[in-house]
């Protein structure tokens, strides 16, 4: 009677509250999830009366989530062999570390939250006051994991990847990398560690021919272990079967080859340092200023023809364009400043393209085959190679779209795919038809040393990384709360700034090889055999003009032989008298 009253006096304060409600038997615990399934979480609200009650709740209770729902349990069971409210023995509801259950016992105005970190014995916390004059007085914060924030030593198994650049395994069984940084502030900050179970070869896929799972994700489905110490892509086959936590990575996923040995000559290199707009504004500097000092010249008072003024100020201007000096400098104040003011344009002009073609001279260009992971389709000149395992390879290999059914074509046979980066760079290093589809993150790790320099082709393609744990893992949302307190925090950031490590593979700078300035050497070249040419011509026309001036000055006395002076002829008169 005292049972029915007040699940009687609850539906009537609830159906009060606008909450519809109704009765369940423990025996119908199971039942209720498919009636309650469009239920985003359902409230139960538990009644324990004897000791029989305890045993049907703890027998329907074992193969029930208690994590997808929240519970409030009430103890009125008075019998005082065994105090269940206060001292329950063991884990008797089988809750988690992610259940939400509140428990009053008896009479007493004390709200109690029990989980369970280890499955074998019950977490007891007083969180709240529960009076008809007070109401609810909370003694501990809202949220779950500000006051579930101790895993008091907890041991998760664990399973490595071997071939995982964000963690690795020293000979005396510490974790050796830089992501190690970030899984122990996890550790210190939630109180727990792992136990390395097992070590595996691949991240693992999906295999349609055996229906099942490979690698270290066939680890966490299979329940041998808890979490994986890696970093997984991010994928819907494997959000069906693992819980990734927050993303710790995200990057692009590149094309690597081979670095070509030849180098591209580009002769346009020497001009494509300046935009072309630059180029124009240049150019129209030289020709207004050659117009501007024929003004100032004609103002001056010159007697010079324009035609004449023009072409002399333009090969002035392009003289110092060419870091020439004048050959007679004007007393002029006005032409003084403008030619001054050319000078100092001209150098300033000269610094920067120096500077720029230093650079770009640098950054040596490569004649590459292709240029994006559409032309590596198009071109269809080399094979495609991925880590075997992993999400790389389901990209294309269970995609639909046209596109990846081609790149399936270049890309090798499963069994021959190499198992970690490192083989897949030395195939890649022997092998020039060879390309890699992978991300840079292992570049910026440092763990890999590469046997080769290689040049990355963006692909378009962005890739994030995180853990995985298990299925419905109790401790999932723990750690992305810890997670998320280190974003928030910036101690994630400080911890890549600190472990970050730049590439001396794919991008160094070294001494620019001969073949890179043939185009500047050629220019010299040309210039000089263009002003051997002119001096040749020059020349020519000085001795031709030598030879007719020369003619000119015989021509005079040519004529004094044949035709006599006055004197002369005076002379030949007087002998003629004579004779």
């Amino acid at each position: 009677m005292e049972m029915t009253t007040m699940m009687f006096n609850l539906k009537r304060s609830l159906s009060h509250e606008g909450i519809a409600s109704t009765n369940w038997y423990f025996s119908q615990l199971q039942e209720s999830s498919y009636y309650l399934k469009q239920i985003v979480r359902p409230y139960f609200i538990v009644i324990i009366s004897n000791y029989n009650t305890i045993n049907d709740f703890s027998f329907a209770t074992r193969t029930f989530d208690m994590s997808s729902a929240v519970w409030i349990v009430i103890f009125i069971y008075k019998e005082n062999d065994t105090d269940y409210c206060h001292n329950p023995p063991g884990n008797i509801f089988h809750l988690r570390f992610n259940t939400e259950m509140m428990i009053r016992c008896g009479t007493e105005n004390i709200l109690r939250e029990w989980y369970s970190i280890d499955t074998n014995q019950i977490e007891i916390n007083d969180v709240a006051t529960w009076s008809l004059e007070r109401g609810i007085t909370k003694l501990v914060p809202d949220f779950i994991y500000k006051r579930r924030n101790n895993l008091k030593g907890l041991i998760m198994r664990a399973v490595i990847v071997k071939s995982s650049t964000f963690i690795n395994l020293k000979e005396d069984g510490e974790l050796g990398s830089t992501f190690n940084e970030l899984l122990r502030e996890i550790c210190v900050a939630l109180n727990f560690s792992f136990d390395i179970v097992s070590e595996v070869e691949e991240f693992g896929r999906w295999n349609p021919e055996e229906n099942t799972w490979t690698g270290a994700i066939a680890e966490l489905y299979a329940g041998r272990a808890d979490i994986s110490l890696a970093g997984f892509s991010i994928t819907n086959d494997r959000l069906n079967v693992v819980d990734f936590v927050l993303p710790h990575v995200i990057t692009k996923n590149y094309l690597f080859i081979r670095k070509p040995e030849l180098f591209a000559v580009e002769w346009s290199s020497h001009f494509l340092t300046f935009s072309y707009s630059v180029w124009i504004a240049m150019f129209g500097v030289i020709i207004g200023t050659t117009i501007l000092l024929v003004f100032l010249k004609i103002e001056s008072g010159t007697d010079r023809k324009i035609g004449h003024l023009l072409i002399d100020n333009f090969l002035e201007i392009w003289g110092i364009f060419c870091q020439q000096g004048l050959a007679d400098f004007t007393y002029i104040f006005s032409l003084r400043i403008a030619y001054f003011s050319i000078f100092l344009l001209i150098i300033v002009f000269w610094a920067s393209y120096s500077a720029a073609l230093i650079s770009f001279l640098t950054s040596v260009n490569h004649i590459l085959p292709f240029n994006s992971l559409e032309d590596f389709v198009a071109v269809g000149t080399h094979q495609l190679v991925v880590i075997r395992g992993t999400a790389y390879y389901d990209k294309f290999a269970i995609s639909k779209d046209p596109f990846a059914e081609k790149v399936m074509k270049l890309m090798l046979k499963e069994e021959n795919l190499p198992i970690t980066e490192f083989e897949a760079f030395e195939r890649v290093c022997k092998n020039q038809k060879l390309a890699i589809y992978t991300s840079d993150e292992f570049n910026k790790i440092g763990n890999l040393k590469i046997p080769c320099n290689v040049i990355r082709i963006e692909t378009g393609h962005l890739n994030s990384f995180a853990m995985i744990l298990s299925k419905h893992n109790p401790f999932s949302d723990v750690i992305n709360f810890q997670l998320q307190k280190f974003i928030d925090n910036g101690m994630l950031n400080r911890l890549k700034y600190i472990f970050k490590k730049k590439s001396n593979n794919l991008i160094k700078y070294q001494p620019v090889p001969l073949i890179s300035v043939i185009p500047l050497i050629s220019f010299f070249l040309i210039g000089i055999f263009l002003s051997t040419c002119i001096l040749i011509i020059e020349k020519c026309i000085f001795v031709c003009k030598g030879k007719n001036n020369s003619m000119i000055h015989r021509i005079p006395s040519i004529k004094s032989s044949i035709f006599p002076s006055h004197e002369e002829e005076g002379l030949l008169w007087d002998i003629q008298i004579r004779l």
